[in-house]
């Protein structure tokens, strides 16, 4: 299986465990990113996800996997606040709010703010989920501080 058939099967698996659909996936060159070393992103308006195909051709498989179930984490947020009534009890109003609120000021990742990109709630999030999905589901022990 290629990194582009992992990030696909990845991306559905996820959705499939968060009780998502349709989240399309696409493939573009560095050139097309804001910061040329991002992964992939979330589209929040149209629902999918591009990867970044220069770092994927040089990601380990378990990155791409990681990083499939982040973006797709993102998805799931998105569909929480835009579509509640899908979603409810699975989340606090309190937590859907603060997902809200970061969406709607999103500090994007650039070589001078990780530290504050890090620190958004739908950034925590979608990180301990994938890290979870890969140490429970897939039984890797991989060390989380190296992600």
């Amino acid at each position: 299986m290629n990194k582009q058939q992992i990030a696909i099967k990845m991306v559905e698996y996820a959705s499939n465990l968060l009780g998502l659909s349709d989240i399309e996936v696409y493939f573009k060159p560095k050139t097309f990113f804001h910061f040329e070393e991002v992964s992939a992103i979330f589209n929040d308006k149209l629902y999918y996800i591009i990867f970044n195909e220069d770092w994927l051709a040089t990601a380990l498989p378990e990155e791409v996997a990681l990083t499939a179930l982040h973006e797709t984490r993102h998805a799931y947020q998105k569909a929480n606040i835009d579509f509640p009534e899908y979603f409810i009890g699975k989340e606090s109003k309190q937590t859907i709010k603060q997902w809200k609120k970061d969406f709607e000021n999103y500090n994007r990742p650039n070589e001078n703010n990780i530290d504050e990109y890090a620190s958004q709630a739908i950034e925590k999030d979608a990180i301990d989920f994938a890290w979870k999905i890969i140490t429970e589901h897939f039984d890797v022990k991989l060390i989380k501080d190296a992600a």
